[in-house]
Parts: C-alpha cells; sequence; structure tokens
C-alpha cells in the first residue's frame, strides 16, 4: 500500500509540474549602495475587461515583481482601478505612492521607498498639449525629497505614456508626430532645468536607436543626441532588447537630466524579462517588462565608523583615531573616529588608526 501511494504522490507532483511549470523568482535587482529607479506598464490593472483577465493574478503577480526587484524609485503606466491600485499599496506598505489626476482610465504613477524619500509635491504638468500626450495622458511631476545623510536633496521625477502606435498606416504616422512633438515640448520644458536632479520614466511607445515606424528616425533623435541627457535604455535598443513580451523593440525608456546623468552607473542598466520568472505572464501580469538603471548614491555623505567594511572590523576591531586630511595631504583633523567629521563640502581622505597601529584609508565626498 506504502509503494502504491508513493507512486500516486509521484504521478500528482508530475503532473503538477507539467500543468504549473516551475519557473525561478523574480530576481532582486536592487542594492544598498545604489540607487535603483525603475519603469513598468502593468498594462491595464485592475481592469476586468482589458488586459490580463484575472486580476487578481494580476495583482498578486505585480505584487511579487515590485517587492522582489526591491526598486527604490518605480514609474507605473496603466493603472486603470482604484480599488486595486489601494490593494496594491497595502500589499507594499514599504513604498509611498501618488498617483496622476487626469481623466483618463489608464493612469500613471509613481512609487518610492519611504524609508528614502519623504513627497514634497506631484502635479500634471504641459496641460496645453492634450492633443499630443495622447489626448490628456499629460506627464505625471513628482518632486521627493531624499531622507538619507546630513544634506537633503530634491530628486524630480516625470512619468509619461505616450500615444501608442495603433491603426492603419496613416495613423501610425499620425501618432509618431504626436510622439515626437509631445517630446519636444517636454524637452522644452526640461531644458531651462539644468540644476534639477531629474528622471524621465515611462511608456515612450517607440524607440531610441530608430523608430518602430518603418523608414522613419526616432522620434526622440533630437533629445537623445542633446549630452545634456542621457539614456539608460538606449545600450537596450542598441543590443537589440525588447521591453514587450510581444514585440521585439525597446519602447520603455529612462531619461536622466544634466545634474543627475553623471549619476548613472555605465552599463548598469535593464529589462526583467518577466516570462523568465512568471508562467504565463504576457497573459496574466502584463505585455510589458520592467525597465531599470542604477545611479551612484554620492548623496551618501558619510562614511562613519558604523559603516565601515565587516572585513575590516572582524580583522581590526573599532579604530581608535580617525585623521581627516584634503587632497593634497594636509592633516585637517584628527581625534575620536565617533565625533570627527568635516563641516565643509568637499572630497576628504579619512585615515582610521587602529590599536595595533595598523591603518586604513577610505576616501569620501562629504556635501
Amino acid at each position: 500500500m506504502a509503494g502504491l501511494k508513493d507512486f500516486q504522490k509521484f504521478l500528482g507532483l508530475l503532473f503538477g509540474l507539467i500543468a504549473f511549470p516551475a519557473i525561478g523568482q523574480v530576481p532582486k535587482i536592487g542594492s544598498d549602495t545604489t540607487l535603483d529607479v525603475g519603469t513598468w506598464n502593468v498594462e491595464w490593472f485592475g481592469d476586468s475587461l482589458n488586459g490580463p483577465s484575472n486580476e487578481v493574478t494580476q495583482l498578486k503577480n505585480v505584487t511579487e515583481v515590485i517587492n522582489n526587484m526591491d526598486l527604490d524609485v518605480l514609474g507605473l503606466c496603466e493603472i486603470s482601478n482604484p480599488g486595486y491600485w489601494a490593494k496594491l499599496q497595502g500589499n507594499l506598505p514599504q513604498y509611498g505612492a501618488v498617483i496622476t489626476t487626469y481623466t483618463q482610465t489608464q493612469k500613471t504613477a509613481l512609487m518610492y521607498k519611504k524609508s528614502m524619500f519623504r513627497l514634497l509635491y506631484s502635479k500634471s504638468i504641459l496641460l496645453a498639449f492634450d492633443y499630443e500626450f495622447a489626448s490628456g495622458r499629460f506627464p505625471l511631476e513628482v518632486a521627493l525629497e531624499s531622507q538619507w545623510g546630513s544634506k537633503k536633496d530634491t530628486l524630480y521625477f516625470w512619468v509619461i505614456h505616450l500615444k501608442a502606435n495603433t491603426g492603419s498606416t496613416s495613423e501610425k504616422l499620425t501618432s509618431y508626430n504626436r510622439r515626437e512633438k509631445a517630446a519636444e515640448e517636454l524637452k522644452n520644458y526640461l531644458d531651462p532645468k539644468k540644476s534639477w536632479k531629474g528622471m524621465v520614466l515611462g511608456d515612450w511607445n517607440d524607440d531610441l536607436d530608430a523608430s518602430i515606424v518603418s523608414g522613419k528616425a526616432s522620434p526622440f533623435l533630437t533629445w537623445r543626441s542633446d549630452t545634456n541627457y542621457v539614456f539608460p535604455s538606449y545600450r537596450l535598443s542598441l543590443a537589440k532588447q525588447k521591453s514587450t513580451a510581444s514585440y521585439s523593440e525597446m519602447i520603455d525608456h529612462m531619461c536622466v537630466t544634466a545634474s543627475l546623468k553623471d549619476n548613472f552607473l555605465s552599463n548598469q542598466s535593464g529589462v526583467m524579462v518577466g516570462d523568465s520568472y512568471i508562467a504565463s505572464y504576457r497573459l496574466n501580469t502584463s505585455d510589458h517588462y520592467p525597465v531599470w538603471a542604477k545611479f551612484s548614491m554620492d548623496f551618501k555623505v558619510w562614511v562613519g565608523v558604523e559603516s565601515l567594511e565587516p572585513a575590516w572590523r572582524e580583522t581590526m576591531g573599532i579604530p581608535c583615531q580617525l585623521l581627516v586630511f584634503d587632497l593634497q595631504g594636509r592633516l585637517l583633523m584628527q581625534g575620536d573616529p565617533e565625533t570627527v567629521k568635516p563641516a565643509a563640502t568637499g572630497m576628504y581622505l579619512l585615515q582610521y588608526v587602529y590599536p595595533n597601529g595598523a591603518r586604513k584609508s577610505v576616501k569620501v565626498y562629504v556635501r
């Protein structure tokens, strides 16, 4: 009897694997040492008549993706049901969230780690360009104040969802022109704000290397060619990656303004290909994949005793003295590592002295 039960158990497991293929866990992208930002179109999220048909499953999968990726900031497109939007926020208590107020069903939104940012404001912008911005899907502007370090920084995020490339050949050309004009107006809005640390996130509905409209240049070519900006997603376009489950192009993008572009960590951007981790992803989660990028956090203002590398602490103990030098090697101050700290903004060389006479040096930026 025991053998029969074991065989039946084996058959049940086998059929279960066939019906529900084992797919790996959505990977963690975020880290404690980088600012990790993403954008994701969640396809008619919460709308029972469009997109994935099982809204409960979609909510579960979207929650899993956001939880596991562990990004610090995430722009979202196509939030289409207030009730499910509230449920998603309830599932992700570590995030604050804002959503646009325009009248279209498919809304843009932004989620951010509450431990890292405080919301300053959110608003729709460029309201004079209703037609260009897909008949009323205006850019969502969100200002967040950083909550780490001794100096607060303001970071700006713009979430966009440009006109889709649908219809006849002539209709697609019209949509192309609307995307091009919308991008032009948004760039005109951002160009004077060179001191703003900001990122544009969203579903741009076209590619950066060449348009998805046959024979046309990218509608964002002028913007992409402006060296005041950097597109972390451009390298993905050049690598022929894609951001949707059904088509071969990158149409979800990120753009970084002049004051933040040097923070982008070269080659640290990618696509979380949902099909690799969630069975039937295209049918039960979204037709788009999350796109992400990593940025240096030179906002981190101080390397104190508590944040020294664990290996140092284990082998050398707690430092007993801290010497602070400028980059010319001149000693500026010394004393207890718990209390010594430069007051002025700039680069410094810190030298930790240990009870056994050993020394470790680290260069830091204080702001």
